[in-house]
């Protein structure tokens, strides 16, 4: 009997090639811990574990909402998503904790660490979701029951035993497999789907487990197709014909023959950059200038050479305990320090520390290509500038000046610069050799 996902799919896990591949690892193994925000502060404060508890979202500052709830407080009628006057109303006891996003993404860290040591293909998918690719471990650990207790018994080393009690292990071909095994698997127990029965485990399973949209997965409900093994009846041109390729692709999810292999994770080494306080701010004007030296001491760093910055995460250690986050993407890679201080504090005006900050850090943590400002004379190639100099005394304007130019003009409204041109090299009077006339190519 498959189970059906309580935790939202995360889009983009799927591979986008054929569904035979030769990177990666076939057999998956996807571990999984639901609510892992909530059971980690469970652990910090096992006090309130036989309580009702409920985990605030992070990045809000009005209308406050749930973000998780613990299983009594689910029993009483707390859901995610609700108002936390809602939350009160229905269970008066409930208790209410902020978020400790960087204890989290630490967590997460020390876990893909952990799971490094045992395969070297580890892929995560959010907090709490991990695939390991299995490839070849068989003459290491044996039967894939005794790979999945090997598992278990990793996690160990990070996690107490409630925790690991509680994880859901799914084994089979492709990632999406191994996640609606985990899905449908018990606390602590895993559901291992051999190659040879992947179809037919995941024919009753509902169209929800699809990675798709949730546009699509609702418009298949309403043509009344409820499982996979309804959404395989229709041929292939009919759901090309309605959804796209994403017809395609979730036909042959459903059959068991696209298999998305587990990737090699690969991120590069953040860039970081911190300062304490020796009393708490809470000074907006304050933090903004505290962003700004980090960022400068963060760009200046040697390892920063030569890359442009796409994503920033911002970080505090905010008074009386706890941790604030905010995180971005910046649409166009970039490494002046403005631009990325604008678009940070566009985003704390809208999600502002809680409380007064300790310690303020900035990472580096997606880099692009390298900043797409040239030197006007290019002189990254070998003699670039000596000969577009050239060009520029002959009459000739190179490229990227005269498109330096348009932007200035498209700015300012007028070319802001001037050249020097020879008149009367052998007047006696200086001021008369040379004059400045505007330059607009």
């Amino acid at each position: 009997m498959c189970g059906v996902p309580t935790h939202p799919t995360v889009r983009g896990w799927e591979h986008r090639g054929t569904t035979t591949t030769q990177h990666g690892s076939r057999q998956a193994l996807c571990a999984w811990l639901p609510t892992f925000e909530l059971r980690l502060e469970l652990v910090r404060t096992p006090e309130l574990d036989s309580t009702s508890v409920a985990l605030l979202s992070p990045g809000e500052n009005t209308r406050r909402t749930i973000w998780q709830a613990s299983e009594r407080a689910s029993i009483a009628g707390v859901r995610p998503g609700q108002l936390i006057s809602q939350a009160i109303a229905l269970c008066p006891s409930l208790t209410l904790l902020e978020p400790d996003p960087a204890h989290y993404d630490a967590t997460q860290e020390e876990l893909l660490e952990t799971l490094s040591g045992l395969s070297p293909i580890v892929e995560p998918a959010g907090r709490g979701r991990i695939f390991v690719g299995m490839d070849g471990l068989g003459r290491l650990y044996g039967s894939p029951s005794h790979q999945v207790e090997r598992v278990l018994h990793t996690l160990l080393k990070i996690f107490p035993s409630p925790l690991v009690a509680a994880t859901r292990i799914g084994w089979a071909p492709g990632k999406f497999g191994a996640w609606v095994a985990a899905a449908g698997a018990g606390p602590g127990r895993a559901v291992i789907v051999p190659d040879q029965e992947l179809p037919e485990f995941l024919s009753p399973c509902p169209v929800s487990v699809l990675p798709v949209d949730a546009v699509m997965t609702e418009r298949l409900e309403r043509l009344g197709i409820e499982t996979l093994g309804d959404l395989i009846r229709f041929p292939n041109p009919a759901l090309v014909g309605q959804f796209g390729p994403d017809g395609q692709k979730a036909r042959a999810w459903a059959m068991g023959e696209r298999i998305d292999p587990v990737q090699p994770y690969y991120r590069p080494q953040p860039i970081r950059a911190s300062m304490e306080f020796h009393t708490p701010v809470g000074q907006v004007d304050t933090l903004h200038g505290a962003l700004d030296r980090l960022l400068e001491r963060a760009l200046a760093r040697l390892e920063r050479k030569g890359r442009s910055i796409q994503g920033v995460r911002l970080g505090a250690r905010l008074e009386n305990e706890g941790s604030w986050a905010l995180e971005t993407i910046l649409r166009e890679p970039t490494s002046q320090r403005d631009r990325i201080a604008f678009t940070i504090r566009t985003r704390m005006a809208l999600a502002p520390p809680l409380r007064a900050v300790e310690a303020l850090m900035v990472e580096f943590f997606q880099f692009g290509p390298a900043t797409s400002q040239n030197d006007l004379f290019g002189r990254a190639n070998p003699g670039g500038r000596e000969e577009n100099g050239r060009e520029l005394s002959e009459g000739a304007v190179p490229t990227s000046l005269r498109e330096a130019v348009t932007e200035l003009k498209l700015k300012l409204g007028f070319s802001p610069l001037y050249r020097v041109v020879e008149i009367d090299p052998w007047s006696r009077i200086p001021e008369r050799r040379h004059a400045l006339l505007n330059f607009d190519p």
